[in-house]
């Protein structure tokens, strides 16, 4: 703090924001770093998955293929990709800097209740109290999946206002069609 202090412009009230942003970077969540890693093949989702099943990045680290093929969302492809990361000599190297450099990575928190986990949720229309990304992060959060297309695996439609043509695909597809007032009760808002 004293390096920033020392800075044109900067009395201590914004060093010390500027210091306490910098602390709040350096504990990432699991799911968070294993995305920003850039793993092939790993995307938020399992990215997400992957954090919960491992809860700690020295435990991930230490999982080969055939551990990683036993999750259920994680195929030969992303198990090979994530292996062969943690197997590389650089990526190895840049963890450990990140661990001197002070970043301590967070668990993921253990949920107790998982209510949508195994089911399917598509959006339509213009929803009131979430957007796209707030809401699907809320469905994978609570165990289930949200895609943008209506499938014979969809098992939620929820409409929000003037919805498109998904509203007829899920009505063809005998999807059970909500509204976002039951979506909140669903998971207990």
């Amino acid at each position: 703090m004293e390096d920033l202090l020392k800075l044109e412009g900067f009395a201590e009230k914004s060093a010390n924001q500027i210091h306490q942003a910098i602390q709040v970077t350096k504990k990432p969540r699991l799911d968070r770093l294993l995305y920003a890693l850039g793993i092939r093949h790993v995307g938020e989702r399992v990215a997400r998955v992957l954090a919960q099943k491992y809860r700690s990045l020295n435990a991930l680290r230490k999982a080969n293929k055939k551990e990683l093929e036993e999750i259920s969302e994680v195929g030969p492809e992303i198990a090979e990709s994530v292996e062969n990361f943690f197997k590389q000599k650089e990526n190895k190297k840049v963890l450990d800097q990140l661990a001197k450099a002070g970043v301590k990575v967070e668990a993921m928190p253990a949920r107790k209740e998982m209510p949508l986990k195994g089911k399917t949720f598509v959006f339509t229309g213009s929803l009131k109290s979430y957007t796209r990304s707030e809401i699907k992060a809320k469905v994978e959060a609570l165990g289930g999946r949200a895609t943008s297309s209506v499938s014979g695996e969809t098992d939620y439609v929820v409409v929000g206002e003037n919805p498109g043509s998904k509203l007829d695909e899920a009505k063809n597809q005998k999807a059970k069609i909500i509204d976002e007032e039951e979506f909140k009760k669903l998971i207990g808002e």
